[in-house]
């Protein structure tokens, strides 16, 4: 059927082409001449003679295909269709046969369509016999096919020519019968649920395949799955009453299972290699194929509209030249925008799908490629934004890259779909708008759209520059949520300094940047608006000018609002380009980033399995290291114990990893058993119970894992948590203390049956009585038969017990002994302890027992939360109207009510353009001259203006969600770095950035743009309708009824979806987590035989829920869709109907003016359904980041405590010179962590003068780290007092108090950036003070990247006279890892100016990563003299470093207290030590136990005494060493 758009079509008014009425009068009879055709042909036999014979070949090549083919279905049982549907289908089968054979009859051209209906009875039939679900499959699918094909023919040759209004027509009553027989068929055809039969498909890729059964999607109906999506019904209405849960949410489709997913997109890739895009294209091809398909029908079918508008017109001009009857373009401006919506809802539907599986599928295989490389450490993958010489910002780690392509590449790769829109969309509807518009104007169209297309680079110039801006904007993000993410994770020794000012400036200035180029794409967006909205109105002003004026033709309304509505589409079309060309252009980098990570990956080695042997073996930590292993030849005691020392940085973290096959091997050979359990030096945990922890997905064995506790001295432990074993030790453990820590990592390799080892440095955070009770219960008993051990320790008494002891130095073996037989003895012949004595001495738990000092609550394992709960809970809500108090944060009220006044103005300007248009119309009909400058004048003023101030309303909003954005984004940060350490407890740092990206991501870019589209589309309703009333009042009443209907679908929609898009961040999170935390332990899981494939189905289940959720978010989209289409489709038709019965009584450019403001109305209502939807979503972000700007800080609760403090008082007077010296003086003071929490510290009575050395010891949970975090004022004082050089420390500023002293955490925390800016990142203490701090620490003994002897001897006992050019790198060495262009010399010269000491300018990268444990605690020792406080605080900061490196340490820490002390008032050191060797010269050593002191005085004092200070030299190891120095003393 080929439409005419010409004006001289029947039904036109006659003098729209005054010089065509001839030809018009001579066509109008050949313009329906091929209705005649059609109903001659349908009639002839040869259509029906052709479907038939291709039934038939469908059956028997499907037969033959079939015939052989054993497919392997999973174990499920295939449903059936409903009886009642079987019988009312034959029925009407049955029914339409017998009124065709009576047709027949009485004509016999209706034998053929007898004949076909006939078949398809009888196939009906015939397949009711057949048990096989397949050809009954087939059978119906036929059946149906020739059902509709018939009902078709039958429209064509009996129903389309009564049509003709000059030409009557009769049709036979028996087929007119046999129709409605027909239509029942098919109706009962597209309502049937469709059989389900079980997938072929292997039964690892599909875990549910035992009690699979089909999702709803699977066995809907044609017409719910094609025109309804009703399946989704149930879950609306449930929605719409409750909030709903994951389980509530329909069954993912078996084919679109994450490991069936996984498993096809890891073949295609494997296809000769394939690149990305290639892989993309293979593994979605159907689905691209049907995306074209679909979205090239939208844009052919929306042109009906038009079309039909166009005819409507003309028959209200001039209803008595009609040939045609009125109903068809009524039906036709209802059908074509129903049409173009399943069809384009279909494209969406694929397209969605679509995205679940490519971030299925992608999501895994990066996973599994990341389980099965080596991690890779070059930034491979952001050449393309640093190339011309620019130099990223900061450098990123490998996680970090990979946690960005698993997030935000995959992203980018789906959102890039729409680009098929461009391809197989934009051409075809641009084609065919062009058609109509040459046929409706002749050569004066082609003008104005050659300008349009002339113009079509210039919105691709400003994507492509939007483009690159937004490659800006995204970098700048990076850095900020880098720094957040940074900052927030290390917010306890922010804190500790006091520097939350100077990290607040530091996210400022990148959040400052950020927007910067966040403005300039709000002005790059508005440039393209205004150019894209000028474009069309240009191009319809040259167009009417040269038809009015060059052609000298009426502008009649059909012509007017006809011509208004295609350059609408035109415009539409071409503005298209632009945006997809951005989004390709983004898609493109992404597929770029991912085949650069794809061929840059390295397989993780895989040697031999055997007993753990290393023969002539030199290893690369990766390929740009420096630092090697070197000819190392090792053959490990088989079941026995293995002991590796050496300083810090030799090697020995290496070693073991290249045991695992984590490092470059560049000679000799390795063999190691195929399963090994490996404990990290930091330890490495689940997000997970300790139970679970342990366990380690293994099997539960009671026995085996109560040994494993006692062994590791869990037991007293868990006996503290109220929830045991079941207690979750959060997110990297942070729940647990640092020992607690260690000897999980510690139970979880023990409980594990791999018959090797590797124990890296387990001791270190364990205090002596801790250390020797594991060392007796692990390596002294039997528990470890016949399993080969090797442990990396700093304690030299480890190594005389060992099997064989190695000694490491500069990367190569200084010694190596065997000591095969050696009978392994506890560290001393201690006194036996009762389990109460040691229960009694650990009663109070590390940190409050969850790392801040409040006890979880009490909670059974089953009423545990999963991960998608606990989000749900932590996700909030928006409350309605919400967007009131948004925009009180643009500046004022005022501002906000003039961001409301613009969006009236812009509705006003746009109903004014159509409105204007019409009365230009209406002038015609008065037969008067037309003054054409008169009226395209004004026209061009209306729409130029409201061009104009589209725009400007656009900047309005967008520069008050600029600046809402800027408050909310400073008062956010504020609030989280100064809120207290016990509301970390409870809040991961991964949620509050969330806040940070996502959230404020919302704020920047989505929300005020969002908020605009919402209030103009309200006014734009309002408009709409009275407009649409005021010309034709009845219409009130449809209309009303149509926007209630709307609102109500909105409504219900919106209830549901809102909590659906909750459970898509819900379910997603345990995917990023799982993610980001599994890479954090890569070297952990890929030691174990068959944890690599168990991590994956943990991805997969996650995954799982992740698509559930996501689909479901989608189709609710559909379904509402089609509903308020379908609605207002209706209000179009009704409009329709009211214009036709006012024929020849309202103006036809009112009537066009109706007409087109009505069809707008579905338009309207859709959009603003979805937006008030959307707005509630996002308002989601600006409810969550004010909430965390509005948590009550430390900062106001030093306001009250100043407030309230007795300023009579001495102690509460602060001195302008505080602090003069380091006293510190505890009275009677009662401590805890939380108000209402258990008492940490009891009646505590201590006093340290000025000067002294004081060093705090005790049992794991004694208190100590409490005793600390007390003088820190992190804690709370109950009772009593602490006074900081006579000042009670509750009396002063948070702020001012931490200024005021300096702390050496145990885990040194280093920041992105350089070691001036880690030495004082406020800028602002004296250069010279720096340098002298970095020089008092040059002699200690990680500092030294040549050889570490003392005596300056080298590997061989020989002198080192080498130069710092000639040093030899360490494990740690920094700057190693240079990202300078240059390479080796980058290298050389990191090598150069390493060994001759740092620099203010030596490069840190983000938490140290470049400098080893060692070197990270001396810089961390380098910031405590920089600070030169009066009191120094010690928390095990040496626990964990090599004798020398301590000895230097200590060194410098009495240099800096000789010299203060000198002056007339000292500095104070306190310190908390597991060495007893590192504190024997101190002045006063305090013994705590269960949070009361036991023992003070000095060291010597003690030890005579022989009390708990006693016991702890004995349980030390060294002994004899220790009561050697006393006795020299």
């Amino acid at each position: 059927m080929a439409f005419n758009w010409d004006a001289s079509s029947p039904g036109l008014a006659t003098q729209a082409l005054a010089p065509h009425l001839a030809a018009a009068e001579v066509s109008s009879d050949s313009d329906i001449e091929w209705i005649e055709k059609a109903h001659q042909f349908a009639r002839t036999g040869y259509l029906q003679a052709a479907l038939g014979a291709c039934a038939v070949l469908w059956t028997l090549t499907t037969a033959i295909r079939q015939r052989g083919y054993a497919a392997r279905s999973i174990d499920a049982k295939p449903t059936k269709v409903p009886v009642i549907y079987e019988i009312c289908a034959q029925g009407a089968r049955a029914s339409a046969f017998a009124l065709l054979i009576v047709g027949a009859s009485q004509d016999r051209s209706q034998s053929a369509n007898a004949c076909l209906v006939g078949y398809a009875f009888l196939l009906g039939l015939v397949s009711l016999e057949n048990r096989s679900p397949n050809w009954r499959r087939l059978a119906a699918r036929q059946v149906n096919f020739l059902l509709f094909a018939s009902f078709l023919i039958l429209l064509v040759a009996e129903v389309l020519p009564q049509l003709r209004l000059k030409v009557p027509y009769t049709a036979n009553k028996m087929v007119m019968g046999a129709i409605l027989s027909l239509a029942a068929a098919v109706l009962i055809a597209f309502i049937t649920p469709r059989a389900w039969i079980p997938p072929s498909m292997e039964l690892d890729v599909h875990p549910r395949a035992p009690e699979a059964q089909p999702s709803v999607e699977e066995t809907c109906s044609l017409f719910n799955y094609y025109f309804t999506y009703e399946w989704l019904t149930p879950l609306i209405w449930k929605g719409f009453r409750r909030p709903i849960e994951m389980a509530d949410l329909p069954s993912l489709p078996w084919y679109d299972e994450p490991l069936k997913l996984l498993s096809y997109i890891v073949k295609v890739r494997q296809e000769k290699k394939q690149k990305t895009l290639w892989t993309v294209f293979k593994f979605q091809r159907t689905e691209l194929l049907t995306m074209a398909v679909w979205v090239a029908l939208t844009f052919s079918v929306e042109l009906i509209a038009p079309f039909a508008l166009y005819q409507l017109l003309g028959y209200i001009g001039n209803p008595d030249e009609a040939l045609l009857h009125p109903g068809i373009w009524l039906f036709l401006m209802f059908a074509g925008p129903m049409a173009r919506t399943v069809c384009f809802q279909q494209y969406i539907f694929t397209s969605t799908r679509l995205i679940v599986r490519i971030k299925s599928g992608m999501t895994q295989e990066l996973y599994h490629r990341a389980l099965d490389s080596m991690e890779l450490e070059e930034d491979v993958l952001n050449s393309i934004e640093t190339k011309g010489g620019k130099k990223p910002g900061m450098k990123s780690t490998s996680t970090g890259r990979l946690s960005n392509l698993m997030a935000s590449d995959v992203d980018a790769i789906t959102n890039s779909r729409d680009i098929m829109q461009g391809v197989a969309g934009v051409p075809i509807g641009t084609a065919l708008s062009l058609y109509g518009l040459y046929r409706i104007l002749g050569w004066s169209s082609l003008v104005g759209t050659g300008f349009m297309i002339l113009m079509t680079p210039v919105p691709a110039m400003l994507a492509q520059l939007m483009g690159n801006t937004q490659r800006n904007v995204k970098a700048a993000q990076d850095t900020r949520i880098s720094l957040i993410t940074e900052y927030l994770t290390s917010i306890k020794a922010i804190k500790y300094f006091a520097w939350e000012e100077s990290m607040i400036k530091h996210i400022q200035e990148a959040r400052a940047k950020e927007q910067k180029y966040l403005w300039h794409i709000t002005l790059l967006i508005t440039l393209m608006h205004v150019i894209t909205e000028l474009m069309p109105i240009i191009a319809l002003v040259l167009i009417f000018s040269l038809y009015v004026g060059a052609m000298k033709q009426p502008l009649t309304a059909p012509i007017a609002f006809t011509t208004l509505s295609l350059i609408l589409t035109m415009r539409r079309n071409i503005s298209m380009v632009g945006w997809y060309t951005r989004s390709a252009v983004n898609g493109w980098i992404s597929i770029d980033r991912l085949d650069r990570y794809f061929g840059s990956t390295t397989p993780l080695a895989r040697y031999p399995v055997g007993p753990a042997q290393i023969k002539n073996a030199t290893f690369r930590r990766h390929k740009n290291a420096t630092f090697t292993l070197k000819d190392i030849s090792l053959d490990f005691v088989e079941g026995g114990l293995n002991v590796i020392t050496g300083p810090s940085g030799s090697g020995k973290t290496t070693l073991l990893l290249s045991l695992l096959g984590e490092t470059i091997i560049e000679a000799g050979s390795v063999t190691k058993p195929d399963d090994v359990a490996y404990a990290s030096q930091t330890a490495w945990l689940e997000s997970d119970t300790i139970r679970e922890n342990i366990l380690f997905h293994s099997e539960f064995e009671e026995a085996r894992y109560e040994r494993v506790l006692e062994a590791c001295s869990l037991g007293i432990d868990l006996e503290e948590l109220p929830n045991g074993d079941q207690t979750e030790v959060g997110e990297n453990g942070t729940a647990l203390s640092g020992g607690q820590r260690a000897r999980v990592a510690l139970a979880r390799a023990l409980y594990s049956k791999a018959p090797l080892l590797l124990l890296d440095d387990t001791f270190s955070a364990l205090d002596t009585k801790t250390a020797s009770a594991v060392w007796k219960s692990c390596f002294c008993t039997d528990l470890l038969k016949g399993r080969t051990v090797i442990l990396v320790t700093q304690m030299p008494w480890v190594s005389a017990q060992g099997d064989f002891a190695i000694t490491l130095e500069d990367g190569v073996i200084k010694s190596a002994e065997q000591n095969i037989g050696v009978v392994r003895k506890p560290v001393a012949l201690e006194q036996e302890e009762t389990v109460e004595e040691v229960a009694a001495e650990i009663s109070t738990p590390p940190n409050g027992a969850n790392g801040n000092g409040s006890k979880p609550q009490p909670a059974s394992a089953a009423a545990k939360e999963d991960d998608i709960t606990k989000e749900m809970k932590a996700s909030g809500g928006a409350a309605r109207l919400g967007f009131f108090k948004y925009m009180l944060y643009f500046g004022s009220p005022l501002y906000a009510v003039f961001a409301l006044l613009t969006s009236v103005i812009a509705n006003i300007f746009l109903i004014a353009t159509t409105y204007w248009l019409s009365i230009w119309v209406n002038a015609y009909t008065h037969q008067e001259a037309v003054d054409i400058a008169f009226y395209l004048g004004i026209y061009v003023a209306i729409v130029v203006g409201g061009v104009i101030f589209d725009g400007f309303s656009f900047l309005v909003y967008n520069n008050g969600g600029w600046i809402a954005a800027k408050r909310l984004h400073e008062a956010c940060i504020r609030s989280v770095m100064y809120v207290p350490l016990s509301w970390w407890k409870n809040v991961p740092v991964g949620r509050v950035v969330n806040r940070f990206s996502r959230d404020m991501n919302s704020l920047d870019q989505s929300l005020a743009r969002v908020l605009q589209a919402v209030l103009e589309l309200v006014v734009m309703l309002f408009a709409r309708l009275s407009a649409v009333s005021s010309i034709m009042p009845i219409f009130i009443l449809p209309g009303i009824v149509t926007c209630f209907v709307g609102v109500v679908a909105g409504e219900m929609y919106t209830r549901t979806v809102v909590m659906i898009r909750r459970l898509v961040s819900s379910s997603q999170s345990p995917v990023f987590s799982q993610f980001s935390d599994s890479l954090a332990g890569l070297a952990v899981i890929r030691a174990r035989s068959d944890m690599r494939r168990l991590f994956g189905d943990m991805l997969a289940e996650r995954l799982r829920k992740f698509s559930q959720a996501s689909e479901a978010n989608y189709n609710a989209n559909r379904w509402v869709a089609l509903r308020v289409d379908f609605v207002a489709a209706l209000v179009s038709l009704c409009a329709g109907i009211i214009a036709v019965s006012k024929a020849g009584l309202v103006p036809a450019g009112l009537v066009g003016f109706s007409l087109v403001n009505a069809t707008g109305l579905s338009e309207t209502i859709l959009w603003m359904v979805r937006a008030g939807n959307e707005l509630e979503v996002e308002l989601q972000s600006f409810d969550r980041v004010k909430e965390y700007a509005t948590i009550e800080s430390e900062e106001e609760a030093d306001k009250k405590d100043d407030t309230e403090a007795l300023a009579n008082h001495e102690e509460y007077i602060i001195p302008k010179n505080w602090p003069r010296s380091g006293a510190v003086e505890f009275r009677d003071a009662t401590i805890r962590y939380q108000p209402d929490g258990p008492d940490i510290l009891k009646d505590i009575n201590l006093k340290f003068n000025a000067g002294e050395r004081v060093a705090v010891v005790g049992r794991t949970g004694s208190g100590k780290s409490t005793l600390v975090l007390s003088m820190l004022h992190f804690t709370n004082i109950v009772k009593g007092k602490i006074l900081y050089d006579g000042v009670d420390i509750t009396a002063i500023s948070r702020a001012k108090l931490r200024e005021a002293l300096t702390i050496i955490p145990q885990e040194a925390t280093l920041f992105n950036g350089t070691v001036g800016s880690n030495l004082d990142p406020s800028g602002e203490l004296p250069v010279e003070r720096l340098k002298k701090a970095i020089e008092s620490c040059a002699n200690i003994a990680s500092f030294q990247f040549h050889s570490r002897s003392e005596n300056g001897s080298g590997q061989n006992g020989e002198a080192d006279h080498s130069s710092a050019g000639e040093a030899t790198p360490t494990e740690g060495t920094p700057l190693l890892q240079s990202s300078d262009a240059n390479g080796t010399n980058g290298t050389i010269s990191a090598v150069a100016e390493a060994a001759s000491g740092l620099s203010l300018e030596t490069t840190v990268q983000a938490r140290g990563e470049n400098f080893s444990h060692g070197q990270r605690q001396v810089l961390s020792l380098c910031r405590a003299l920089v600070r030169r406080s009066k009191l120094m605080l010690l928390d095990e900061a040496t626990a964990s470093m090599d004798y020398e490196t301590d000895r230097g340490i200590q060194k410098i820490l009495r240099e800096e207290l000789d010299a203060s002390n000198a002056d007339t008032h000292g500095r104070t050191l306190v310190t908390i030590a597991h060495r007893l060797r590192t504190i024997f010269d101190y002045d006063k050593v305090v013994v705590l136990g269960a949070g009361k002191v036991i023992e003070v005085g000095s060291p010597t004092e003690l030890y005579r005494a022989k009390g708990q200070f006693y016991e702890m030299v004995l349980h030390s190891g060294e002994s004899d060493d220790l009561e050697q120095m006393l006795s020299s003393d």
